[in-house]
Parts: C-alpha cells; structure tokens; sequence
C-alpha cells in the first residue's frame, strides 16, 4: 500500500475517513491505495491521490515502511511524505477529508497499523543524546543551551555517572530549559523517574531494561524509545508498544571500537520488518542523515554529531 501524510502551511495533515462498508469503516486514515502490478511505490501514490483526491502530487520522500499484521491478513503500509502537489484535495470517492493538527491526531480513531505513522510524523529526524555533565554541570547546562538554540527538539538525558538523586536534580534544570525551546526531553532510566519528576515527556530503555518489561511501562501520553542492537531487541519494543527505537551500532564508534556495526545494509534489512520509527545510532552525524532516510530510518541518534556542532 502506497500512503501519503500530506500536510499545509497551518502545520495540519490531512485525514480521509473510510466508508462504513469497508474494512475497518468509520476509521480515518491517511490517504492511498494499492500499488498495481508494474508500478513503483511512488507512482502509485502519485495515482491514488490524484484519484481519491484530484491533486497532482510533485514531490514526496519516504517517510516509514510499516509491515503489520491483522487477524486475517498482512499489510505493508509505505509512508511517503507529501512536500509539493498542485490542486485542492477533495473526496473524489464521498469519502470525508479533515485538516487535523499533529496534536489532535489522538483525538480520531485509526486502524492499528496507522499508529506508526502518527509516531513518525510526530518525531523529528534528529534526537539529541547528551554529553556526560561529568564533574561541570554548568559547562554541561551552556552546551544544553546552544544545542537547542540550533534547533534540537528531541532530547536524550544520558548521565549513567550520577547518583540517583543528582541525575533527577540535572534533570529537573534539563527539562525546564528543553520546555524553554520547545524540546522534548526523555530520560535514560527506569521508567519509576517518572513518578519523581512526571513533567519530563518519556524514557528512554536500555535493551536490558527494556527486557523486564511484558508490556507499556508508562503512560501512552508519554514519550517510550528502546535502545535495541538485534531484531529481537526490535520485536520486543514492538511487544511493549514503544513510540520508537534506536539500532546500534550501524557504523564504527570511537567509544565502542570492537563492537561490530550493522552496515546500512543490514540495518535497512532490520527497520523494515518492525513496525516503528527506528533512529541510526553509532558513527552517525549530520551529513548521514538522508543516508538513514534512504534506508528506512526515521533519521540519526548521535552524541557528539548533535551535542558539539
């Protein structure tokens, strides 16, 4: 199934509902259809939105690739974001259309398999893991500042160094300016850091910890990445319904020299079989992140590559 996520100048998407007679009727969905036999992806989505929609669609990038299964059937939905057409979309089928705000996307009822899509759209392609605040936590504060003047809104607090209660004391400093900026920050823990410091806006799992976990270990309004390295790591976070994940390492890392990277290849062949938003972690900076859009990813993780340029 080719899928557009086609956005306007407010910010909004736009969001078709089924008809009661289809499968899954009365829910809304981003517009597309299937791709017919001796077309690419991207012609397909070209065709069905200009039949569902009467739009001329000039360009679109990949946005996720989400295989899903159903009780009766399986679905690989690919997810191009929509950056130019000519036209205004109209139900060209009776179907209804609404312009929602990537807020409001709760407030609609989607079948399954769509719940990727709105984690995709939501997140950014960069998520700022922080440097160590080591023995100079104002040093750490200033380098915080800078980073998120450059426009970082996704950030990682990573501080395995600290007390308990010196790490929820940094964290407590980290989210109020995060909020400042308009980032969201996470914290690299357990998920009971919530209860001491609840307006922080997720967790961020270890592969290890995430393994003591059968199911969501907070809140659904909360923010829940999975740090993975195998596709079992994947599978799992896919089990407890984290938002999105981290694979490492896909290439060669000075902090971790004989750990064995993925290659693109082999992470390309991983993001595909999950159905979530999956970052590129290990060796990443700026210039490689269409490079993980290309293989799927929803882009790049990274220390150094976010935290110093």
């Amino acid at each position: 199934m080719a899928v557009g996520v086609i956005g306007n100048d407010k910010g909004e998407v736009l969001i078709a509902q089924r008809h009661v007679h289809q499968h899954q009727g009365g829910c809304w969905e981003f517009p597309g259809g299937k791709v017919e036999f001796n077309e690419s992806v991207e012609q397909a989505l070209y065709r069905e939105l200009h039949e569902e929609l009467s739009i001329e669609a000039m360009q679109a990038t990949p946005l996720i690739t989400i295989p899903f299964e159903y009780p009766a059937y399986h679905v690989i939905l690919d997810v191009w974001r929509v950056t130019a057409y000519n036209g205004v979309p109209r139900g060209c089928e009776g179907q209804p259309l609404a312009w929602v705000s990537v807020d409001q996307l709760d407030e609609f009822s989607f079948p399954e398999a769509n719940r990727a899509i709105i984690s995709a759209i939501r997140l950014p392609s960069r998520y700022l893991i922080t440097g160590s605040p080591a023995d100079n936590p104002e040093l750490f504060m200033q380098r915080l500042e800078k980073a998120l003047k450059r426009g970082r809104t996704l950030v990682q607090l990573r501080a395995k160094t600290l007390s308990d209660q010196a790490f929820l004391s940094l964290a407590e400093r980290v989210v109020a300016r995060c909020h400042y900026y308009g980032a969201k920050l996470l914290l690299n823990g357990d998920p009971s850091l919530m209860a001491a410091l609840p307006e922080v806006d997720g967790i961020q799992l270890s592969s290890q910890r995430s393994c003591g976990f059968s199911e969501r270990p907070i809140a659904a309004d909360k923010l829940l990445g999975v740090s993975c390295h195998t596709l079992e790591q994947l599978q799992h976070a896919v089990k407890i319904d984290a938002d999105f994940a981290l694979l490492s390492p896909v290439l060669q890392t000075a902090t971790h020299p004989d750990a064995v990277p993925l290659g693109w290849q082999q992470f390309a062949a991983l993001v595909e079989q999950i159905p979530l938003p999956v970052y590129a972690l290990g060796g990443m900076n700026i210039s490689l992140e269409n490079k993980a859009h290309q293989q799927g990813g929803q882009g790049i993780a990274a220390i150094s590559a976010l935290w110093d340029v």
